[in-house]
């Protein structure tokens, strides 16, 4: 997780991708904070967050992005 936030525009709003090693271009669904790491909060999508949350075996700070 890595680089600056990326966004799309989609019916007239901003709304932010996935910027799971700056790669992959589906939107974002959750805003997460991985423990251990001073790089703050990623944007993620629903297989990474999966894929994240699994690593991190539940204890990864995450909230629901609303647009």
């Amino acid at each position: 997780m890595e680089g600056a936030v990326r966004y799309k525009r989609l019916n007239g709003k901003r709304i932010p991708l996935c910027d799971y090693k700056g790669t992959c271009k589906n939107k974002a669904h959750k805003e997460v904070y991985p423990p251990g790491k001073d790089k703050g909060w990623s944007y993620l999508c629903k297989k990474h967050f999966k894929q994240e949350k699994e690593k991190f075996k539940g204890k990864l700070g995450y909230c629901s992005i609303d647009w």
